[in-house]
């Protein structure tokens, strides 16, 4: 029996994960729709000299379930190597690695409060289930379980870092997910000798490719034709139309509801996104002290978070080269940093750079991307939209709006796309067998520093 065809809008990670799902399913009329040169969206690469780089920062982490089940699948799990980082905390003119004592107990906070930080770390790290902290906002959290002397230190600055925004207007459930996963404490994965998004895209675009998937690439979709309570294709911006009996929508909901008004599904008026302008620099320069992240929670720098891609994977770039990566979070694309030329861009990081560390950066090379509807806004009401259509009987969601309260990631976004692809198959009266396969994979060993 002919099994529908279905569109994929948008060929990030959401994307290539709905259509490897339902490609193991026995589904072969795919087409995904990217406006890009390749896939991959936010996972995306860059080539300088050579060598490849991520848009932004990007690192393994050891609790990414889905994310290690696709790189198992595609043979890229065994070059994964472990590494302990780094992370540091600005303050005024002193940098602080809370993972090291001397460090934490110089850290302007009450003994009382870092033991109230203590104690709420280790509560996060035991619980992944936050559906009982839904509604509620990270003020609630933090106070409850660790005091407003700790909110007021540390978490304050970090969600105005984040989203510009308060604890009070901040998701409990999110933030206490992100706390779960301790980016900053557990061992972070890199593949030595490239940059590993590119062996993901790569190896899932092979798979695809191999599949029988369509994949039109450097397309733009610009309307959503409708029929009797369906979405009936797509058409694209060189006149082309795709016609198609189902449909699942990666894009950003912003641009989706533009081009499809009348859909009225609960939650999606309230998404909204930010921003981010991410500067990769290259130089010969030795940096010291050595770090991964750099959290600059004041509003004194252009600057968010500072990144060393090479302290993470020593073998990014050619020998030698530092790989410094500035990060800028806004609370939209309409703020005015965001439409700073590059020059003044660059200029300010490079500014940042020379106040924290008392000399020129002096990069030979430099890569500005900016990221207009970057993530949503995880505020305490929010809750992801139903994976189908309540209008459209032929629609499905997918992508970083579907992942609360996991924090966004690689494997979150190609979680997405797997739970969409079942449901749709689901619904053809078929099974998909990836969700049960990616739920028990386990490492055969947990990584070590």
């Amino acid at each position: 029996m002919k099994r529908p065809s279905v569109v994929i809008l948008g060929g990030g990670l959401a994307g290539m994960g709905a259509a490897h799902a339902l490609t193991r399913a026995g589904w072969n009329d795919i087409t995904i729709v990217e406006r890009a040169g390749e896939l991959g969206g936010l996972a995306g690469t860059f080539r300088r000299g050579g060598h490849f780089y991520p848009l932004a920062y990007h690192h393994i982490l050891h609790r990414d379930t889905t994310l290690l089940y696709f790189l198992e699948h595609i043979g890229a799990l065994d070059r994964v190597r472990w590494r302990r980082i780094r992370m540091l905390f600005r303050l005024a003119d002193r940098a602080y690695d809370l993972a090291r004592p001397g460090d934490f107990l110089r850290f302007p906070m009450s003994l009382a409060d870092k033991a109230r930080f203590t104690r709420l770390m280790l509560r996060c790290f035991n619980k992944d289930d936050w559906s009982d902290w839904e509604g509620r906002n990270a003020a609630e959290l933090v106070d409850q379980w660790a005091g407003p002397g700790v909110r007021e230190a540390m978490f304050e600055p970090l969600t105005d870092l984040k989203f510009r925004l308060p604890c009070r207007e901040v998701s409990a459930a999110w933030l206490g997910a992100r706390l779960h996963y301790r980016e900053g404490s557990a061992p972070l994965g890199y593949i030595p000798g490239t940059n590993w998004t590119k062996v993901l895209c790569e190896g899932l675009s092979d798979l695809l490719e191999r599949a029988g998937v369509k994949s039109l690439l450097r397309r733009r979709v610009v309307s959503l034709p409708q029929h009797d309570g369906r979405l009936v294709g797509a058409e694209l911006d060189d006149g082309k139309r795709l016609e198609a009996d189902l449909v699942i929508n990666t894009l950003p909901v912003e641009v989706y509801r533009r081009m499809a008004p009348d859909d009225s599904t609960s939650e999606l008026d309230s998404i909204r996104y930010t921003a981010v302008v991410s500067t990769i620099c290259a130089t010969r320069r030795s940096i010291q002290p050595d770090f991964y992240w750099m959290n600059l929670p004041t509003r004194n720098f252009n600057a968010c978070g500072i990144f060393r891609l090479e302290s993470l994977n020593p073998t990014i770039g050619a020998p030698g080269d530092a790989c410094v990566n500035f990060v800028t979070h806004l609370p939209d694309r309409k703020h005015t940093a965001y439409g700073r030329s590059d020059d003044e861009l660059v200029s300010g990081y490079l500014d940042d750079f020379r106040r924290l560390f008392g000399f020129d950066l002096d990069p030979f090379w430099t890569h500005l991307t900016r990221l207009p509807m970057y993530s949503p806004v995880f505020h305490p009401e929010y809750r992801n939209p139903p994976v189908k259509s309540t209008s459209f009987g032929n629609v499905y969601f997918a992508g970083n709006y579907r992942t609360f309260p996991s924090i966004a990631s690689t494997g979150t976004a190609l979680a997405s796309g797997v739970t969409a692809a079942a449901s749709l198959i689901a619904d053809q009266g078929g099974q998909s067998a990836l969700p049960q396969a990616i739920e028990r994979f386990r490492l055969a060993a947990m990584p070590k520093g």
